[in-house]
């Protein structure tokens, strides 16, 4: 597959398997403001069609004209800063209604050009009473920065029967062998982060692959071992979350080198990644799948100690594998 046709797939991906799920109002826009794409939230909310909003400037076709100068300037801000924003002002609905919202608003980085995200809710009051308000990367902003992970993280429960739950499991277990190794706080907040968000990439494959009860051909396989590749490309989409990117690129790589998508081994692989692999084992292991019954934790924990060495990191799996024999799991809730 050449680079091109990859990064225009990548980015139809992410705008049709994901934002289209985000359950709050989506839309998109190039530099000039013209809408890209609209999700169906935002074509209910508004009572339009995609190919009706596609081209269309979002302020002069969404602002009251007493309104339009603040939004332009609000744009240009956003765009010179390049950062998470937040801002309520009037839109309107129909002829008939006007409605105040509030909108998060991030850039989305695709090859050399920037396009812009807005997420947007209902607001309950007029902002000012007529005016705008307007933040950006604020600290009263981290439960937006939250907003947008838990948006992502339900878009990609979409992509299999048991993702939410697997991926809840997977942190729970991350985050509790990441204090035994007493990871920064600043590392265990990405982790867990990383954790939720690790198999975004199965949206990239087929459904019929996913979800097929009989063992994976060879091309099949193929397939499933470019999910961590296109996850950590659909997240590097969003810049304050870059830095999870090596994790969930290297999830699947083996201590002994034999992983994918690369081949890495050992030091190569972040610790990060190392210990999101040993609870993605362990998890999956514990768990029902299609094509077999959930392993009992002896079992497991069996499973798990022979790949000391080969796919584990074995100083990890160690300290991993006494943690479950002890029941020594903290609840973590992002």
């Amino acid at each position: 597959m050449k680079k091109i046709s990859e990064r225009a797939a990548l980015w139809g991906l992410f705008l049709e398997k994901i934002l289209e799920s985000v359950e709050e109002s989506v839309m998109v826009t190039n530099g000039r403001g013209e809408i890209i794409f609209v999700n169906k939230k935002y074509r209910t909310l508004f009572n339009v069609s995609r190919r009706n909003m596609t081209g269309k400037n979002w302020i002069k076709n969404m602002i009251p004209d007493s309104s339009v100068k603040e939004a332009s300037d609000i744009f240009r801000s956003i765009r010179k800063r390049k950062m998470l924003c937040k801002f309520t002002l009037p839109v309107i609905l129909s002829k008939e209604k006007t409605k105040y919202m509030t909108w998060v608003s991030l850039p989305l980085k695709r090859k050399q050009a920037t396009a812009y995200m807005f997420v947007g809710k209902s607001a309950k009051v007029s902002a000012k009473k007529g005016g705008i308000e307007y933040a950006c990367a604020r600290n009263d902003m981290r439960a937006d920065y939250r907003g947008i992970i838990d948006a992502l993280f339900a878009a990609s429960m979409k992509c299999e029967p048991g993702t939410a739950s697997h991926s809840s499991r997977v942190m729970i277990f991350s985050v509790a062998l990441a204090k035994k190794l007493k990871l920064s706080k600043k590392k265990i907040k990405r982790l867990k982060v990383a954790a939720l968000l690790h198999d975004f990439g199965k949206l990239a494959i087929d459904d019929n692959i996913l979800l097929k009860k009989g063992k994976l051909t060879a091309e099949e396989y193929e397939q499933i071992k470019n999910h961590p590749y296109w996850g950590a490309e659909m997240v590097r989409l969003i810049y304050f979350l870059h830095d999870i990117v090596p994790i969930m690129a290297n999830h699947h790589e083996n201590y002994d080198g034999t992983g994918y998508p690369k081949g890495k081994r050992g030091g190569q692989i972040p610790i990060e990644s190392k210990i999101l692999s040993v609870a993605d084992i362990y998890e999956a292991l514990i768990t029902d799948r299609p094509y077999r019954k959930g392993f009992s934790k002896e079992e497991a924990i069996a499973i798990v100690k022979g790949e000391r060495g080969r796919k584990l990191d074995p100083k990890i799996t160690d300290i991993f594998l006494k943690i479950i024999k002890q029941n020594k799991l903290e609840k973590e809730i992002f």
